[in-house]
């Protein structure tokens, strides 16, 4: 009876104590920190964009965070630089399973072209939210592990043609960096002008470098009285091209797609030769504050970027991003790779604030709206 007392004692004992534990971790786990990873060239010619992209993301973690975070945890972004190297893409998220629920927007087409072939996010569940550019070779067809935000180059390039065939151009070039992904725009330039009975009057192609020639390139505009060119590339090199082709003398109507950017082709080219550039917008305009997302976005960063420069479409990539990935945890309930997956999917015709994304188990590719906007003779853009 006695050794019966103290064994009843001593699962007692037992009992609470492992309540207690469970408690303890229960709690422990609650305090937890959700982590999100973001894998990019945070080094070489797409830095400005990656670091745009993690700045917006980390203003709407921080916003999430004063507000309490998902259930008393919080967000924070761990980061990866990729050196711009697809090889280093792939090493990068496969070194981030296990430690994160979700990616931000990876960056470069070839990049995003090895993570697909080498099956790194077929193996396990790691949701990538944005990638950026978008050529239809990786988002079609549909990869449960990746969801696209903002139109594809489709949408953009089909949009441009379509404008400029309508105000009477026809003789439309093209000057394209050397890769898979610029080919495959191009053919998408090609198709929609056959669409129309017209071919493709010009097709200069460059070699991206620390110091890139485009002199052959240009040299394919020459003599074909070319009315408008459709500039292909990163961001940097864009805006060193805008600068060059205007310096040649040649006046055709120059456009981007919406990876372009603004603000520094007109730092690179001056006020005077990016005057008139058009660029593809996927984004909602950023001076429109009729719109809920850009307002919250706004004040957002004007409180938690620490930044003395004004916002740009990268930061509000990289924001969205980020909000989309605490709605899918709100969603699902589930702050796990898994329960973002699921989340996600269940944003049918979501809408942020003036921009929808629509997503569902048969449809990654969220949003299809294009808007094409012009900088203007003081460096805005117009839209």
């Amino acid at each position: 009876m006695h050794n019966s007392s103290i064994n009843w004692k001593s699962a007692l004992r037992c009992g609470i104590a492992a309540s207690l534990g469970l408690a303890f971790a229960l709690h422990a786990y609650a305090q937890q920190d959700i982590v999100v990873g973001h894998v990019a060239g945070f080094t070489g010619p797409v830095k400005k964009d990656a670091s745009e992209m993690n700045l917006g993301a980390t203003v709407a973690f921080a916003a999430v965070n004063s507000a309490g975070g998902f259930n008393g945890r919080k967000f924070r972004i761990i980061q990866a630089d990729d050196h711009y190297k697809p090889d280093e893409t792939v090493t990068e998220i496969k070194a981030m399973a296990d430690k994160v629920v979700a990616l931000l927007p990876a960056t470069g087409s070839a990049n995003m072209d090895k993570v697909l072939k080498s099956g790194v996010l077929d193996n396990v569940t790691l949701p990538l939210v944005g990638t950026i550019p978008s050529p239809e070779s990786i988002r079609t067809p549909l990869h449960r592990n990746v969801f696209h935000f903002r139109a594809g180059d489709r949408d953009q390039l089909e949009r441009m043609v379509e404008q400029l065939t309508t105000v009477g151009m026809t003789k439309i070039g093209v000057l394209a960096s050397k890769n898979t992904a610029s080919a495959e725009r191009v053919a998408i330039i090609e198709q929609a002008l056959q669409r129309r009975n017209l071919k493709l009057a010009a097709n200069g192609l460059f070699t991206v470098t620390a110091k890139t020639d485009f002199s052959p390139a240009i040299s394919e505009l020459n003599g074909k009285g070319i009315q408008a060119v459709i500039l292909i590339g990163p961001p940097s090199p864009i805006a060193d091209l805008v600068k060059e082709v205007r310096g040649q003398g040649i006046s055709a109507q120059l456009l981007s797609i919406s990876y372009a950017d603004a603000a520094l082709v007109t730092q690179v080219a001056g006020l005077e030769l990016a005057r008139g550039f058009i660029i593809a917008q996927v984004l909602p305009n950023l001076s429109n504050n009729t719109k809920g997302l850009i307002t919250s976005f706004r004040e957002d960063f004007k409180k938690y970027a620490n930044a003395k420069e004004a916002p740009t479409h990268f930061n509000l990539e990289g924001y969205i991003s980020a909000k989309l990935i605490v709605e899918a945890i709100r969603r699902s309930k589930d702050a796990t790779p898994e329960g973002v997956r699921k989340g996600l999917e269940m944003l049918q015709k979501y809408d942020m604030g003036g921009y929808t994304v629509d997503f569902s188990a048969a449809q990654h590719t969220g949003s299809r709206f294009v808007d094409l906007a012009v900088i203007s003779r003081d460096g805005r853009l117009m839209y």
